[in-house]
């Protein structure tokens, strides 16, 4: 019983539709049949027994497709709505209104009627679209008249040993993710308004009180050389191509990244090098002279060493222990800025000799003194490089083991 209950219950209801459509259909005149159905909105807005074309007009009335200006302080550029294609396809949304009751199906017809005609709305939503193409060369422009690159202080060292600075400048930059989501979200919800320009200052890497901070010699080192042979011309290319590095905090100064491959194209000539523990002749000889002169003025000046190497036999220029071996893609001579200011790297070469200088804060400045602990067996010398911190009356705070040398007695 309750089966066949249910299906009169649905059979009535069905009946009803069709009286309510076919009702409908018989008693609305031509005039009614050219407009759009009672209880259909567009975007909530009752178009409902209107003509398209008063549909139209109504829609385009509440949502027109304006001009919109970005502004920037006293700025203003103008975004126009025909230059980035925007539209809202109203005339499209309007027709799918009016065929909403007029598909190709009669008994679907007679079900949305009937359901319309019992106050059931049905709405359609507006698609807001625009041409991200042109919209991004119209913000290129904006961008181009607004962005400037921040400027970095700079710093370096007159062969006077005068110190020189420039300083730095903020930048600016367009916010171009931020600016196109905020027009995004206005088009989408179709109120279109003025947009203001979102921009980002852009602040240097190197800032002047940075170089402002840099008034003092932390550490410096000299060795000799015969300045009138290939050796010599080596240690002048090295020299200068190792020289006026900034390394700010936490930085690494690598110094196969400065010298590049020592080949004849990067102005390298053929001199004796130590190879496998012997004096032969090879591309960059000398080379090993300037890295061991930066890396003693770097370890007096307390610098992090991160990577060196001592030759396989001493070397004439510098102490055992404290000498540091390059070769290029082998091994490399390494230190890193730990201060919280930047350090200055600056060689003087001339006259047979290279002095390496380093620059930083005095408050930095610490008391340091080197040491080498060494150890002869029969067949090598084992050294140990320590650096140690002192205080004021030369007492030792603090004690570092910075590396262990091994060498081949001559």
């Amino acid at each position: 019983m309750r089966g066949q209950t249910k299906t009169l219950n649905k059979l009535i209801y069905v009946v009803m539709i069709m009286i309510i459509g076919f009702t409908s259909l018989g008693l609305t005149s031509k005039e009614k049949e050219k407009k759009i159905h009672s209880n259909i909105t567009i975007e909530n807005i009752d178009v409902g027994k209107l003509t398209t074309k008063e549909a139209i007009k109504k829609l385009e009335t509440t949502y027109p497709l304006k001009d919109f200006n970005i502004i920037y302080k006293d700025e203003k550029w103008t975004i126009k709505a025909d230059n980035i294609d925007l539209n809202y396809h109203i005339e499209e949304k309007v027709k799918e209104a009016f065929n909403y009751t007029r598909s190709s199906s009669m008994l679907e017809n007679l079900r949305r009627k009937g359901s319309l005609n019992i106050n059931k709305k049905h709405n359609i939503k507006l698609k807001a679209t625009y041409n991200e193409t042109k919209l991004s060369e119209e913000l290129s422009g904006i961008c181009k008249n607004i962005n400037i690159d921040a400027v970095d202080a700079t710093f370096h060292v007159e062969l006077s040993g005068e110190l020189k600075r420039t300083k730095s400048k903020e930048g600016k930059q367009v916010d171009l993710s931020r600016l196109k989501e905020d027009i995004y979200d206005m088009i989408n919800k179709k109120k279109i308004k003025n947009v203001n320009l979102p921009v980002l200052t852009i602040y240097p890497e190197v800032s002047t009180d940075q170089v402002q901070s840099i008034n003092s010699i932390l550490g410096q080192f000299s060795t000799s050389f015969n300045d009138s042979t290939s050796r010599g011309s080596n240690i002048h290319v090295a020299g200068e191509t190792t020289s006026g590095i900034l390394l700010m905090p936490g930085e690494t100064f690598s110094y196969n990244k400065h010298t590049g491959a020592r080949n004849w194209v990067n102005g390298y000539k053929s001199a004796p090098v130590i190879v496998g523990g012997k004096v032969t002749n090879g591309e960059g000889g000398g080379v090993c002279q300037v890295s061991t002169t930066i890396y003693n003025a770097a370890l007096i000046s307390g610098l992090t060493i991160d990577e060196v190497h001592n030759h396989s036999l001493p070397s004439r220029y510098a102490p055992r222990g404290r000498d540091a071996t390059v070769s290029y893609g082998y091994t490399d001579l390494k230190f890193s800025n730990p201060f919280t200011h930047p350090v200055y790297i600056k060689n003087i070469v001339g006259n047979g000799a290279i002095t390496s200088k380093i620059y930083g804060c005095d408050l930095d400045r610490e008391r340091i003194s080197i040491k080498m602990v060494e150890e002869y067996t029969k067949n090598k010398i084992t050294v140990q490089t320590y650096r140690l911190y002192l205080d004021e009356e030369n007492n030792i705070m603090r004690k570092e083991l910075v590396s262990t040398s091994v060498y081949k007695p001559h």
